[in-house]
């Protein structure tokens, strides 16, 4: 029985190392083919359908298994880490300078800017460990956890107002208070989707333990000075 054990558990390892060179493979392949100008306008055009018919464009992704939307993807994180960095560089102040100052700054930022990307990656993973009755690559859950968090993507975007004008933040705020909250709902229906769930009886205390999980994460994350997203 314990050799029985310690064979699923190499199988585990084998599969887990085989899905994350895949996933890898996978991202620097479409990065490669990422075209800015033509694939921004995809992009666009996919947040239009995405706020129109959110449920169905998510169920959509989780189905597909060619792995086309993973492009999309991928802009949303770049513009996500993009927004973050332009926010963090205009909140920098140079009052006075030295080399730690200087280090401590930019480690500040590099954290920042990295920290969506943290946050994508341990949920997914936390999702693709949890699932173990309805697989799904951990590709195809990346995508569709990155599509979830399309409102908080737009909410850093709008943030940037305030950089012109501190008072923007009256808006900006509630705004992206709002956002976080119908991510919140986006990401449980990408997540119960994924587990191919029903009923939501049965789901909720699964999506407790994975938010429970990522929480468990996020502090042992934090103490590194990456707040995940």
């Amino acid at each position: 029985m314990e050799e029985n054990k310690n064979k699923e558990q190499n199988i585990n390892t084998e599969e887990i190392k085989k899905e994350t060179v895949e996933t890898v493979n996978q991202v620097k392949e479409t990065i490669k083919n990422v075209n800015i100008k033509n694939d921004a306008k995809e992009a666009t055009g996919f947040v239009s359908s995405m706020f129109k018919d959110p449920f169905g464009t998510l169920k959509q992704i989780v189905n597909d298994n060619t792995n086309k939307y993973l492009k999309t993807a991928i802009i949303f994180v770049i513009v996500w880490m993009v927004a973050i960095l332009i926010s963090k560089l205009f909140s920098v102040s140079i009052s006075s300078f030295s080399v730690k100052i200087a280090f401590s700054k930019v480690s500040s930022i590099i954290k920042a800017v990295i920290a969506p990307l943290v946050g994508v990656v341990v949920f997914s993973g936390i999702v693709y460990f949890m699932n173990k009755e309805n697989k799904k690559s951990i590709t195809t859950i990346l995508t569709a956890v990155v599509t979830a968090k399309i409102p908080v993507i737009v909410a850093s975007i709008v943030s940037l107002l305030t950089i012109i004008d501190s008072k923007i933040s009256l808006i900006t705020s509630p705004f992206a208070s709002l956002c976080n909250v119908i991510s919140i709902v986006l990401i449980y229906f990408a997540t119960k989707t994924i587990f191919g769930e029903e009923q939501n009886s049965k789901f909720f205390k699964k999506f407790v333990k994975i938010e429970a999980i990522y929480y468990v994460v996020y502090i042992v994350v934090s103490l590194l000075g990456i707040y995940m997203k």
